[in-house]
């Protein structure tokens, strides 16, 4: 045996042996003539526990705290032991490894970390693959990757499990020893989990403070002399708005209505503008999350199960833990490819892609934007039964393919036109939009136009024109609290923390690195507060519970925060890089934890 594959799990061993022409089965492998493949189960290992490091840690009190192991250990988790011990066997007779686990920073140390394990002292290659169709794979083997390619990933994960734990079993353990009143048992904190249930937490504080308010507004109905019809609103003046722009006084309304009754006004502005705008971008995990959670009603951790299932099993779908919205200029010579195949495998987006022009060039083909993977999309493999999916599965791979789609139909243009009457002292203002070309609107649904209260058709009018009174009706409003989490807008909200915080140089670094998590861990972050009876759901919105609300009352807000995650995040970018290394990392880490103890 010469090159052994060690990949992330089982179905991504058989999808690559394939390709190989390995075709043996054996425990816990599959062989070829030249090659071997074998399988983690995830991760087939995990960081010792507290009392690996302190004998005396029962029962727990602040007088131990901080635990700071000087050398980390690994140890064999239970239920993969036998799997590991296969692989232990496998190389004693390799000659080259090549890791093939996901192609991110977990990955490689899910690979990396089983071969420190054993001391391993060979050469190692890295199969980077983004989809797992066979073109995809063979295009892959034929560019394996040097093994410093991603070897700085593996430092990054590495500190990154070991601050983690730092994190997690230090505060969890300080916080549980200063149990608040009204908890009992564990009280479990984490640096990217504890400020997600701080958003929760706020938002529902925000929602029982809210105090509603009335407000009234004034729709007004004006002819043209040719008998067409202007809808408007009227514009409430300075000085009888509140600092929200609205008008709570009905009777000041009700008298401009009353006022501006068989009254003629003039059209001071008039606006014709024919305006198009581009196709959204092709979707990350976070944003095909967002959209299953409002347009298909999925949990964040449902879609990412399916999606995955739809890379794995059907291989109708590239990668799925994608953080990236755009498109290698390199791929879209494969775009007349896809959409041939998508015409073949779903006979309903025949009608669409007759419309797509394969040559088009998007703004989502952007080289510049591409991280370590790009959008998911739809594959090349045209073997894809959609008779064998479910109808979420054949939903959600619609909703990729939509997106995709979408790059080839062009730009939805429309007619804008903006008309603004007065009358006396009194403005009213009109806005309406009229199709011209659906283009990549007949691809997407678009929520927010779905939604928008429609206007009417302005006809097209001349400054100074005369207008007349038609009719006009005064409504009676109440002003609404900002609406609970979902999974999906509580998944956006964990990508786009920034908007929450006012602190400038903290919203920066937020907007830098994408928020708190990864695209791989906020479903499971979400999941986990779900478990730990922290978060409540009822139906599809995201409540806190007392539990959750009291642990994030006894916490320093620097574990709140969003701060700390995202700091992280930068500085592990930062190792995966090069330009810091790891031990600098850790320094700074045990020096956070004992500020932050000191605080509790």
């Amino acid at each position: 045996m010469k090159t052994l594959y060690i990949c992330e799990k089982p179905s991504q061993a058989r999808d690559i042996a394939l390709v190989l022409g390995a075709t043996k089965r054996g425990d816990g492998y599959i062989k070829g003539d030249e090659v071997v493949l074998t399988w983690c189960f995830g991760h087939l290992l995990e960081l010792a526990p507290p009392d690996h490091y302190c004998k005396d840690i029962k029962p727990w009190r602040r007088d131990i705290l901080p635990i700071v192991p000087e050398q980390w250990v690994k140890l064999p988790k239970q239920s993969t032991k036998r799997q590991l011990n296969v692989i232990k066997g496998l190389l004693k007779n390799t000659e080259c490894v090549v890791i093939a686990t996901d192609a991110d920073r977990e990955g490689d140390v899910i690979g990396r970390e089983v071969l420190d394990y054993f001391h391993y002292k060979g050469p190692i290659q890295r199969l980077w693959l983004s989809a797992l169709d066979p073109q995809s794979i063979q295009n892959a083997l034929n560019d394996l990757k040097p093994d410093a390619f991603s070897k700085r990933l593996y430092a990054a994960g590495e500190v990154r499990q070991h601050a983690d734990w730092l994190v997690g079993m230090n505060l969890t353990m300080a916080a549980t020893i200063k149990q608040p009143q009204g908890t009992k048992g564990v009280l479990s904190v984490g640096r990217v989990q504890t400020p997600t249930l701080k958003l929760v937490v706020d938002r529902d504080r925000d929602i029982e403070n809210f105090q509603p308010k009335d407000y009234f507004t004034l729709q007004m109905q004006w002819h043209t002399n040719q008998g067409e019809q202007i809808p408007t609103h009227w514009l409430v003046p300075d000085e009888w708005m509140d600092e929200a722009g609205l008008c709570l006084n009905k009777q000041q309304v009700e008298s401009v209505s009353r006022a501006m009754e068989g009254q003629t006004g003039v059209v001071d502005i008039f606006k014709s503008e024919n305006k198009r705008t581009e196709a959204p971008l092709c979707l990350s995990l976070s944003a095909l999350q967002s959209l299953a959670s409002s347009q298909l009603s999925l949990g964040a951790k449902e879609t990412l199960d399916i999606a995955q299932t739809l890379y794995e099993k059907y291989k109708a779908t590239t990668y799925p833990r994608s953080d990236c919205q755009y498109l290698p200029m390199s791929q879209h010579g494969e775009a007349a490819e896809i959409l041939q195949t998508l015409q073949t495998i779903d006979s309903d987006l025949e009608p669409l892609i007759a419309q797509c022009n394969p040559l088009a060039i998007s703004r989502v083909w952007n080289d510049k934007k591409i991280t370590a993977h790009h959008a998911i999309i739809p594959t090349t493999n045209n073997h894809v039964n959609l008779s064998q999916f479910s109808d979420k599965e054949r939903q959600l791979y619609r909703l990729i393919c939509g997106h995709y789609l979408a790059q080839f139909l062009g730009d939805y243009e429309y007619t804008s036109k903006q008309i603004l009457i007065q009358l006396d002292e009194h403005r009213f203002k009109g806005n309406s939009q009229t199709p011209k070309q659906m283009g990549w609107k007949q691809a997407i649904k678009d929520t927010k136009a779905d939604e928008a209260e429609p206007t009417g058709c302005i006809p097209d009018c001349q400054m100074g024109d005369p207008v007349r009174h038609h009719d006009n009706t005064v409504a009676s409003k109440k002003t609404k609290p900002v609406a609970r989490f979902t999974e999906g807008t509580l998944i956006k909200a964990m990508a786009s923390i920034g908007k929450w915080v006012d602190d400038p140089a903290m919203k920066q670094v937020l907007k830098e690195t994408a928020g708190i998590g990864t695209e791989a861990t906020r479903a499971n972050i979400i999941e986990t507060l779900l478990k730990r009876e922290y978060l409540m759901k009822k139906g599809k919105v995201l409540q806190s519970s007392k539990k959750g609300r009291l642990l994030v009352e006894q916490l320093p807000d620097l574990v709140t925060s969003p701060y700390m995650t995202a700091l992280w995040e930068q500085q592990l970018g930062h190792i995966a890089e090069g330009s810091m290394e790891p031990c600098d990392f850790m320094e700074g880490q045990h020096e956070a934890l004992r500020s932050i103890l000191d605080s509790l």
